[in-house]
């Protein structure tokens, strides 16, 4: 059994690169959040201004009512008809 344990300590360079990569992290990850905020917030206004998109052409339309059976567009409802 050794009796003494090398434990290596980082060179200065290493603490610089070290240094380096959490600055990048933590931009990464700043950004990242910002975008995943933004589009909550796009989602919120969607829903809040009652918008849904179209399961015939994918156009976004405003619905009058809240029912989810109605995921046709004006357009497209016209044409089943």
């Amino acid at each position: 059994m050794k009796d003494k344990i090398n434990i290596p300590l980082p060179r200065k360079e290493d603490k610089a690169h070290l240094i380096k990569r959490r600055e990048d992290y933590a931009l990464t990850r700043d950004q990242q959040a910002i975008e995943f905020n933004e589009a909550i917030n796009k989602r919120l206004r969607t829903e809040a201004m009652n918008i849904r998109k179209c399961t015939g052409c994918g156009k976004e339309f405003s619905s009058e009512s809240s029912a989810p059976s109605q995921d046709l567009c004006p357009d497209c409802s016209v044409k089943a008809e």
